[in-house]
């Protein structure tokens, strides 16, 4: 019997959080590792569904018209967290390599929020912690689920040690807490970047894996690290 193509699903971009038809907080995250890790994916064989924030449509033109691949765009947090949970039951390992938003503002406007001589004070609330609510449901899960997440840390120091230290601190706080199988970490400078310097940890392992790579080898590091993870043998050659 022919084996099931392994199942991946992959975050990818920021999330946008609306405070009136045309303000938004959002961050710098563009989506291009977590594309990159799609298109990767597809490559060696694997069906993907790509749940995706706002990005550039040059982006969406760089993937691959397949049955195998399914892309489902999203704004906000909210937005993606549905998405995610409604494509888990097909689902075998989670790249969250999305910047999904902390906060999101507590009341949405109707209208465009005018400008005021005495400022503006808006009141944000938390969003859902997607990645952690996917550690919890894992425990109760009987079909096995591995999940990558990533830690993008500035780090708290005066030094440049103290501050990676923290960053490292962090990552396996964050690693632990939620349940996850690998987490990579990086920093800001990642953000747009072509090329940047992540570091691999994984549950179980003191080891850390340092790669200095670009996007393109990053999200081929993904895909191998998401077979080992599901305990599969990835196929070889692309997919027609």
């Amino acid at each position: 019997m022919r084996a099931r193509p392994l199942t991946l699903l992959i975050t990818a971009g920021p999330t946008v959080e609306d405070l009136d038809p045309v303000r938004f907080i959002s961050n710098r995250a563009t989506g291009k590792l977590g594309f990159a890790a799609a298109r990767a994916a597809f490559a060696a064989g694997c069906r993907v569904i790509l749940v995706h924030g706002p990005v550039a449509d040059e982006l969406v033109r760089s993937l691959p018209r397949s049955n195998a691949l399914r892309r489902v765009p999203v704004r906000s947090c909210a937005e993606m967290h549905r998405a995610v949970l409604a494509a888990l039951p097909k689902t075998d390992v989670v790249v969250m390599s999305a910047a999904v938003a902390d906060f999101t503002p507590a009341k949405v406007s109707a209208v465009k929020i005018k400008k005021a001589r005495a400022g503006l004070l808006i009141r944000l609330k938390p969003t859902v912690d997607i990645l952690k609510h996917l550690g919890a449901l894992k425990r109760k899960r009987r079909k096995p689920l591995a999940l990558i997440g990533f830690a993008l840390e500035t780090g708290a120091g005066r030094s440049a040690a103290q501050k990676l230290r923290a960053r490292f601190a962090e990552a396996r706080r964050k690693l632990e807490s939620k349940n996850l199988d690998a987490i990579v970490l990086d920093t800001p400078a990642a953000m747009g970047a072509e090329r940047a310097v992540f570091h691999v940890l994984r549950a179980g392992s003191k080891k850390t894996e340092t790669l200095r790579a670009s996007k393109e080898d990053m999200a081929r590091r993904l895909v191998r690290l998401s077979f080992e993870l599901n305990r599969r043998p990835k196929k070889s050659g692309a997919r027609a």
